[in-house]
C-alpha cells in the first residue's frame, strides 16, 4: 500500500526498508490500454499483425501521419502497436513513450500540463469517454447513481464512498456522463499505480 503512516515516516521517511509502495505513474501503454479497458473496447485478441496509430505512405520517401480518427482495427493492447521511427503517437507520446529512433536504456517519467489536456480533450479520449457511457448506460441503466457506482468499479477497481457517489451523482446530472466519464480518466487515481 502506498498509505502514509506517520510512525514509519518518523524512522524511515525515504521509505529505503520499502514500508511503502512509491506511487508511480502508468506507462504510455498502460494508460492506453486501461483506458480502452475501461470503456469496454480493449481487443484482447493475442498474436497476429499489429495496428498502426499513422498512414504511411511513399513519395519518393517515407512519410508518416498522425490518424484523425481511430477505429476497432487500433483498439488492440499497445503492444501490438507498430511503431514508426522518429514518429511519436500523440497520446503515447504526452505519456513519455520513448522515440523509437533514439536509444532510450531507461524511461523518463513526467508530468506536464499537456497530459492532462490530452486525456481531456484528444480525439481518441473523447470516443472513449463516449463509449465509457455507453457502457454504464447498458449496463448500471438510467439511474445516476447507479451509473456512479459501476463507473467506479470499472476505473477505480472500488466502490464509491458517500461523499463520492453524492458528489457523481451531481455531475452527472448537471454536466452529464460523458463528461464525467471523461473526468474519470483524468483523475490521479485512474493514471496512477498507489
Amino acid at each position: 500500500s502506498s498509505e502514509h503512516r506517520p510512525e514509519a515516516a518518523r524512522i524511515d521517511g525515504d521509505s529505503q526498508f520499502l514500508w511503502r509502495f512509491p506511487p508511480r505513474r502508468l506507462t504510455a501503454e498502460e494508460v492506453r490500454d486501461s483506458i480502452l479497458a475501461a470503456s469496454g473496447k480493449l481487443d484482447r485478441t493475442m498474436g497476429g499483425p499489429g495496428f498502426r496509430l499513422y498512414r504511411y505512405t511513399v513519395d519518393n520517401v517515407a512519410t508518416y501521419y498522425p490518424l484523425d480518427n481511430f477505429g476497432p482495427e487500433t483498439y488492440r493492447r499497445a503492444v501490438y502497436h507498430q511503431h514508426a521511427r522518429s514518429v511519436k503517437p500523440e497520446l503515447l507520446g504526452q505519456f513519455d513513450c520513448p522515440e523509437t529512433s533514439l536509444p532510450a536504456p531507461k524511461r523518463e517519467t513526467t508530468t506536464t500540463p499537456l497530459q492532462a489536456l490530452s486525456l481531456l480533450n484528444h480525439g481518441f479520449m473523447l470516443d472513449q469517454a463516449r463509449f465509457f457511457a455507453e457502457r454504464l448506460k447498458d449496463e448500471a441503466g438510467s439511474n445516476p447513481a447507479a451509473q456512479a457506482e459501476r463507473a467506479f468499479h470499472l476505473a477505480f477497481n472500488r466502490a464509491p464512498d458517500d461523499a463520492e457517489r453524492t458528489a457523481a451523482v451531481r455531475f452527472i446530472e448537471s454536466q452529464g456522463l460523458e463528461i464525467f466519464c471523461r473526468a474519470l480518466f483524468n483523475a490521479n487515481e485512474f493514471v496512477y499505480v498507489f
